[in-house]
């Protein structure tokens, strides 16, 4: 099986930059304590102000059970009533 990677984007609006970016962090301890998490990494896109998270997962059922965590669910609930935004996805394939 293969590692899944992703990067994931959130455009946030720069008066609520600060809580959600605690929020991330916040998220981030919990989620790097998932068995299958391989890495979760934080940054702030200086260009244009979105907050970017880049992912690993051991494998397609580690990133199920990292979707599928209740956690998953509040975050992205508790960022939609902050922000009004979500994550945006993109799933990355390792060019060989």
């Amino acid at each position: 099986m293969s590692e899944v990677d992703l990067i994931a984007t959130m455009i946030v609006p720069a008066g609520v930059r600060t809580e959600v970016s605690q929020l991330l962090r916040d998220y981030g301890r919990q989620v790097r304590t998932e068995p299958g998490n391989l890495r979760f990494e934080s940054y702030l896109d200086r260009d244009r102000g979105a907050l970017v998270v880049v992912e690993r997962y051991r494998d397609e059922a580690a990133f199920n059970d990292h979707l599928a965590r209740p956690e998953n669910a509040a975050f992205n609930a508790r960022l939609g009533e902050i922000s009004g935004g979500v994550s945006v996805l993109q799933m990355l394939e390792a060019l060989s």
